[in-house]
This record gives C-alpha cells, sequence and structure tokens, in this order.
C-alpha cells in the first residue's frame, strides 16, 4: 500500500542498463543486443508500476510492509525493522520491540505514506487504526496516483532525452544507420513505458472509483 515515491523518483536499472548499451561503440552494438535488451524494458514497466498498484483501499497488514523507514543504515522496509500483526479489521498493531530505536521514524513514515493513517504509540508499539474509506478518500488516492504517475513519466522523460544526447555525440564512431537504429529503439520503449504507465493508471482509477 505504500506509495512508493521511490520508485517513481528513480528508473529500473534494466532500462538504464539497456540505454547505456545503447552508446557504446558500433563494434558492440548490434541488432541482437537490441533486441535482448527489450526483456529488460519489460522488467521497467511492471517494476514502475508498482507504485500506482499500491493504491487501495482495502488496509490489510501487507499493506505496510514496503513502507521505506529511514533509519540510520538507511531506508529500510516496516516490516524489516518491525512485526506487523491485524489485532481487528479497524486495527494493524506495528511492534517495534527488535528495533525500538526506529520507532518514531517509522511512525512519521506510516503518516507519510499517504494512505491517510493516524498511527498512535504505546512504547514500542505502534498502534495504526483504519479509517473509513470515503469518496474523499478514494479520490484524494486517484490525485496521489496521478501525481506519481507524471513523475515516473518525467524521470523517463529525463533518461531518454539524456541517452539521445550522449548517442548523438558518438556519431564519429558509430554509423547513422546505427544511430537511428538506436534512437528508434529508445523512442519505442519509452514510449511503450508510457503507454503502459496510464494503462496501470486506468486501472488502479476504475477500481478505486468504480
Amino acid at each position: 500500500m505504500a506509495l512508493g515515491l521511490k520508485c517513481f523518483r528513480m528508473v529500473h536499472p534494466a532500462f538504464r542498463n539497456y540505454l547505456a548499451a545503447s552508446i557504446r561503440p558500433v563494434s558492440e552494438v548490434t541488432l541482437k543486443t537490441v533486441h535482448e535488451r527489450q526483456h529488460g524494458h519489460r522488467q521497467y514497466m511492471d517494476y514502475s508500476a508498482v507504485p500506482v498498484r499500491h493504491f487501495a483501499t482495502k488496509k490489510a497488514k501487507g499493506s505496510l510492509d514496503k513502507i521505506a523507514v529511514v533509519t540510520a543504515d538507511g531506508k529500510l522496509a516496516l516490516n524489516q525493522i518491525s512485526q506487523i500483526s491485524m489485532k481487528s479489521p479497524q486495527l494493524i498493531l506495528v511492534n517495534m520491540a527488535s528495533f525500538p530505536e526506529c520507532t518514531a521514524a517509522a511512525i512519521k513514515a506510516i503518516r507519510e505514506s499517504g494512505m491517510n493513517l493516524n498511527p498512535e504509540v504505546e512504547g514500542t508499539l505502534i498502534r495504526v487504526p483504519i479509517p473509513q474509506v470515503t469518496r474523499e478518500h478514494r479520490e484524494m488516492l486517484v490525485k496521489l496516483a496521478k501525481q506519481n504517475t507524471n513523475k515516473a513519466k518525467d524521470s523517463l522523460r529525463k533518461v531518454r532525452t539524456n541517452s539521445m544526447n550522449k548517442l548523438k555525440k558518438s556519431k564519429d564512431t558509430v554509423s547513422e544507420d546505427t544511430i537511428r537504429l538506436i534512437e528508434k529503439q529508445i523512442s519505442q520503449m519509452a514510449d511503450d513505458t508510457v503507454a503502459e504507465l496510464d494503462r496501470h493508471l486506468a486501472v488502479k482509477t476504475k477500481e478505486l472509483l468504480g
């Protein structure tokens, strides 16, 4: 259920690796390489869709698992530093006994998750009441999903632009035919990814608003 803003601020390594391969010398850039990298591109599309599908109205203990908590050791998933359980359909318990020093950070992460949650703390036990789902809350989730989808598109456009620029700089060592081929492949992959993001957003919007 986490909003997964981090996911939307980065481009999947598989896609970035493809783009890196795209600007190698001509001896290393072949049509076979381009087609092989398309598999990595599909993985990117699946990865980038994760944040959108996390927007949901049914809260369960699993919905808190992947919330990113900022700790002294970096960002860790909430379920890595706590024990999460359902006390009732209206209440999730997050036990921070194993990492009590992360309790305050966990509370902050839950509050800022975008799921309209207001955690309460009792020592190292965080109580997370499940709010009633209203039409207003559903519309808020749709709005956030759109914002994150747009952030993903912005990240993708930056990578596409940077890759095209680097490719043009290699024109002295790469043939024009190869450059045109790679440009076409990069554009097609980027366009396919945007279409996939829009598809996931449409599905989630329909799920939230009916």
